[in-house]
Parts: structure tokens; C-alpha cells; sequence
């Protein structure tokens, strides 16, 4: 382990004002972290109190204080450090001015790296990082190797300074949001999966966003490594960012370090090539899959995994929730739930993985991307694509006449008609390609709606 790569500064901050802007869970184990460290926590979000009640009770009753309704610095008071929450834009125009004015202004990623005490395994990419970060927990756990595994898989880093105490690793999903603040952040372990175009709401451009997904390996230094998918075409060409050793991941490059030869998953970090698993022991469908077990299987062995513990924890992975998920089987008919595919890329991925014959409900929000190679697979694959959501319309377009659609007003006219239509051996399929919140709170809760759609059906 490259115990180097840990934060050896100091941020002091008892006594400090410091500023939590956005309130969301991050935000708020921000808040709770700073009120234990001594400092004058300010918890700053731009929805009005009303929205806010339990965050604002919360902080208050620990002794901080609350500025709804955000807009301006001087509502903040005279502050030493500003943390901004990853749904925060980096360019808010109150942080230009704090930054102008020598303010520091840095994520909870930032602040967690400062106080973490154990090697960095940061995993990000456009799809698959929260996959490939549990099947690097498994394998870690296999190996009896202390770690822990947070990030923007729901458990916020900032939460776990505590526990870092005597931990070998930290296995974290990092994304574009939580990197575009970063200062010192420095990974052991730097994995970048892949990059598609996404978030193009938040970031003004392709280039912005892939900008910030590079800056992973942006404080690494020769001691350090960089792990690259070279099948993916935007990250192989980010090769030039690494600064550390680099390896590699390819399902197609025979010399990559971590590679398919067959059905067999093989890697090469130091000396002869092993033979980890097959494709077989992986309980999650895709060559996608395959390429994030290769990742997470360099990043085993470099922390001392063998490969008999490398097989036995992937074999134990479970793909995450409203992830290619069989909700039910009714009169041979599959029902399955990909809520999880928020963008066109890992849509395309999941929709090649399936066998036809499909039918799949597809559409949400759209944030500004490019649908047009997933309404060209959907034309292909489908014989029934149903359209849901605020980018239904884009979507049926892009789909044209390769295959027959319908615009739906809801998921539930959607499963109607595709229960209507369904024949035995079809597979109806959840594969939205966008965002959920035009209609749902989130891609959770659109799964739940239509795997009980699915079942009240039957």
C-alpha cells in the first residue's frame, strides 16, 4: 500500500466559520463533521426552510447555524473555508466572488481526503464505477484486507473519517461533480471505467466534463497507478493525464493487464499473467461487467488480493439494485428493471446485453444528451419500444421507423400496453436511458413503480 498518497497537511478547524453550501445527505455529514471538529458550521442551501426542516433542525440542534435561501455571500457572514455539496455547480456565482476574495472553496471529497487515514482506491466513470468499487469491496473482503467502501455510492467519505483508523484501503466511487473541486486529492489507486457524454446540464460541454473526470489522476505521482479501459474510446484517450504507473483493461487489446482470453478473465500486474475467473463466476450479465471485474481485479491484486480470493469475491458480488433486475415472470413473459440506466450510453450497454425478442419502455429526462445511437440499438433490437417521459418524443425520433413506437403519458399506460402486446419468450424491459426526475423522486423509485406495475399485472 502507498501510505505516501495520504493527505500530510493540516486543516484546522476549530474555531473556523465554515460554510456547508447545499443540504443534501453529503452536505449534511459535512455539517455534522465540522460541529464535531470544533468549528462554527453554517449550513447554506437555496431551497427555503420549509424544504430544509430536518437538515435545519438537525445542524441547529448541534449548535450550527442555517441560511436558507442562498444566493449571496455576505449571507454566509465573514467565512475561513467553504464546502460545497457535489450537486452544488462548482461555478456558482456566490463561490466566484468567495474564491475572488481568497476564500477556499473546496467538495466533501476534498475535505474527506484531508483527514482520511488510509490509501485512496478512487473509481470513477460515466457508468459501471459504483459496480466496479462493490466487486473491489468483495475481493478486499475475500483477502481479509481492512477497507472500507464509500463515495458517491450513497455513503458520503466525509462520514467515514472515523473508521479509516487501521484500514488498509478505501475503496471510492468519485464522480465529475464531486472532482471539478478537488485541491490536494490524491488516489493510491486511480480507475477510470469509461466516459459518454452525460450531465451536459451541469457541465457546459463534452470537453468540461471529461475535464473533470481526468482530474483523477491529476495529484498522482510516479508511485501511484492509473487503471484505463481502453475499450472505451473518451477514456483511452485520456492516457496523457497519468502521471503514476499505468495500467490497462481491454476485452479486445491481447496485452492489456487485465484482459479476456476465451471465457477467462486474466490479469498481469507483476510477472506471470493469472487466471482469475472465468466469465461465468460473474453474476451480472454484459461484457460491460467483464471489463469492470478486470478493473476491480488489478485493484485487488495490487493491494495483495490473490487470485483464489479475486474469483471468490466477484463471485459474491451482487449487481446493484434496479440493475438488469428480473422483477417477475408472468405466462413466459420476463419483466426486467434497468431504472439504473440514467444515460444513453449504459442503456445501449444493458439494452445489447438482453436477447430479443424486446420490448422496452424507455424515456425520462434528458439532460442535454445525445439519444441518437440509443434510438438507433433500440430500432434494432426492439420490435416494441414504448416512450415515456420529457424525452419521449427525441427518443421516438431517433428511433424513426426501424421499429414500431408509442408515446405513453405515464409508466403505467406504458406497462399496460406492453403486457397487451407481450407474447411468451418475450422479454419486457425498463430501459430508460435518462434521468428519472421528470416523474419520479429518483431512479429508485421508478424502478419500485414499475417492477409493482409489473406484478399487479399478473
Amino acid at each position: 500500500m502507498n501510505r505516501d498518497s495520504i493527505y500530510s497537511g493540516e486543516l484546522e478547524l476549530a474555531g473556523k466559520r465554515v460554510a456547508v453550501i447545499g443540504l443534501a445527505r453529503s452536505g449534511l455529514a459535512c455539517a455534522r463533521f465540522l460541529l464535531r471538529q470544533g468549528a462554527v458550521a453554517v449550513g447554506a442551501d437555496v431551497k427555503p426552510r420549509h424544504e430544509l426542516e430536518e437538515p435545519c433542525l438537525q445542524i441547529e440542534s448541534l449548535g450550527g447555524e442555517v441560511v436558507p435561501e442562498f444566493q449571496e455571500l455576505e449571507q454566509l457572514g465573514e467565512v475561513d473555508l467553504i464546502i460545497i455539496s457535489p450537486g452544488v455547480p462548482y461555478k456558482l456565482p456566490a463561490l466566484e466572488v468567495a474564491r475572488a476574495t481568497g476564500v477556499e472553496v473546496i467538495g466533501e471529497l476534498e475535505l474527506a481526503y484531508r483527514f482520511y487515514q488510509a490509501p485512496m482506491l478512487a473509481v470513477t466513470g460515466t457508468n459501471g464505477k459504483g459496480s466496479t468499487v462493490m466487486m473491489t469491496g468483495k475481493i478486499l473482503e475475500a483477502a481479509g484486507i481492512p477497507h472500507l467502501v464509500a463515495g458517491n455510492i450513497g455513503l458520503p467519505l466525509i462520514s467515514q473519517v472515523d473508521r479509516t483508523v487501521g484500514v488498509e484501503a478505501v475503496v471510492a466511487e468519485v464522480s465529475s461533480f464531486q472532482l471539478e473541486s478537488i485541491k490536494h486529492f490524491r488516489p493510491w489507486q486511480a480507475c477510470l471505467v469509461n466516459i459518454s457524454p452525460d450531465h451536459l446540464d451541469r457541465h457546459t460541454s463534452l470537453a468540461e466534463y471529461v475535464a473533470a473526470k481526468r482530474r483523477v489522476f491529476e495529484n498522482q505521482q510516479p508511485e501511484d497507478i492509473a487503471i484505463i479501459c481502453l475499450d472505451d474510446a473518451i477514456a483511452a484517450q485520456q492516457i496523457d493525464a497519468v502521471r503514476g504507473r499505468m495500467l490497462t483493461v481491454s476485452t479486445e487489446e491481447a496485452d492489456a493487464n487485465g484482459r479476456l482470453e476465451g471465457d477467462d478473465l486474466v490479469i498481469t500486474v507483476d510477472g506471470a499473467p493469472q487466471v482469475v475467473c472465468t466469465r461465468a463466476d460473474i453474476p451480472a450479465v454484459g461484457l460491460h461487467q467483464v471489463r469492470n471485474a478486470l478493473c476491480a481485479a488489478l485493484m485487488g491484486a495490487l493491494c495483495g488480493a490473490s487470485a483464489d480470493h479475486i474469483a471468490a469475491g466477484l463471485r459474491s458480488f451482487e449487481p446493484a439494485a434496479h440493475l438488469l433486475d428480473t422483477v417477475c415472470q408472468i405466462d413466459g413473459v420476463t419483466y426486467i428493471d434497468d431504472s439504473k440506466a440514467t444515460n444513453p450510453a449504459a442503456a445501449v450497454a444493458d439494452l445489447l446485453s438482453l436477447e430479443p425478442p424486446l420490448i422496452v419502455i424507455a424515456g425520462g429526462l434528458g439532460k442535454n444528451a445525445d439519444f441518437s445511437r440509443f434510438g438507433e440499438v433500440l430500432g434494432q433490437r426492439c420490435r416494441l419500444v414504448l416512450l415515456i417521459g420529457e424525452n419521449g418524443e427525441q427518443l421516438q425520433e431517433a428511433v424513426g421507423d426501424a421499429t414500431v413506437t408509442a408515446l405513453c403519458d405515464s409508466l403505467e399506460q406504458a406497462v399496460q400496453l406492453a403486457r397487451a402486446a407481450a407474447k411468451p419468450g418475450d422479454t419486457v424491459a425498463l430501459i430508460p436511458g435518462a434521468a428519472s426526475f421528470d416523474m419520479f423522486r429518483d431512479q429508485a423509485q421508478r424502478g419500485e413503480r414499475f417492477a409493482q406495475l409489473c406484478r399487479e399485472a399478473g
